[in-house]
């Protein structure tokens, strides 16, 4: 049976996933760079959905298995994650139009227990569990050069990544310096922004220790990465699918 991926764009832990898959043999779709699917659709007997693409166009593959990945949560406001009542017409109806998405799919694998939990809960649907790979052999050998001194933050400027949260600790730890990975930012008093960064891994290797601020995570692969390399992760906020892999 061949098996089509498709992705409206390979970034994140999306990405890393399916560069894995990838390198097994696995055949990829990824819309923004490719109009057409890189093999006929009639070759196709399982189609994955790897996040939320709106306007997708079901109708080629209406005699095919339909799956979709779950690897984050979709179309749910701040309010929905904190656990607070969501009043917000544009948020309720935001959530209920991907739900009625996810009506054209036949089953739904969920990367974490938390995930699968959160989609039973937001979208009242039942996946599969299937947590994400780590290829070892594509991790770079980098040896540990610890700084005693430092704690590293790594995500993007978004709310449900609780870099706030990040900032009010490095208040109080005055003895340490702050670095941040993927937000632009002026520098002031202990906390260091470098933006986007192609070594990663050689911040994490310098690092004291990773900090994860997230209001809520799939299955990061930053926590997979840092143990690999035996640098510890830290959690401060309820961030689900890391908390599977501590």
């Amino acid at each position: 049976m061949k098996v089509l991926h498709i992705t409206n764009i390979k970034g994140g832990g999306i990405g890393t996933f399916l560069k894995i898959l990838e390198k097994r043999g696995q055949i990829i779709w990824e819309m923004k760079k490719q109009k057409k699917p890189p093999l006929s659709i009639n070759e196709v007997d399982i189609i994955i959905l790897h996040g939320y693409i709106p306007n997708f166009n079901f109708e080629p593959f209406k005699n095919k298995i339909k799956i979709y990945y779950f690897q984050g949560l979709r179309e749910v406001s701040k309010r929905m994650i904190l656990n607070k009542f969501e009043f917000n017409p544009y948020h309720i109806l935001k959530l209920i139009k991907f739900k009625n998405w996810l009506r054209n799919f036949d089953y739904f694998i969920s990367v974490s227990f938390s995930m699968s939990f959160m989609a039973k809960k937001f979208y009242n649907v039942n996946s599969f569990i299937l947590h994400y790979p780590l290829d070892f052999d594509s991790l770079p050998k980098i040896e540990r050069n610890k700084n005693d001194n430092v704690l590293l933050w790594i995500g993007r400027n978004a709310w449900i990544k609780g870099l706030n949260k990040f900032l009010e600790l490095m208040k109080l730890l005055t003895n340490y310096e702050g670095w941040i990975l993927g937000v632009e930012g002026k520098n002031y008093n202990n906390i260091k922004f470098f933006g986007y960064v192609n070594n990663v891994y050689e911040f994490i290797n310098k690092a004291k220790a990773i900090i994860i601020t997230s209001y809520y995570e799939a299955f990061p692969y930053v926590c997979l990465e840092s143990l690999y390399y035996g640098v510890p992760v830290l959690v401060l906020n309820s961030a689900g699918g890391a908390f599977e892999i501590l």
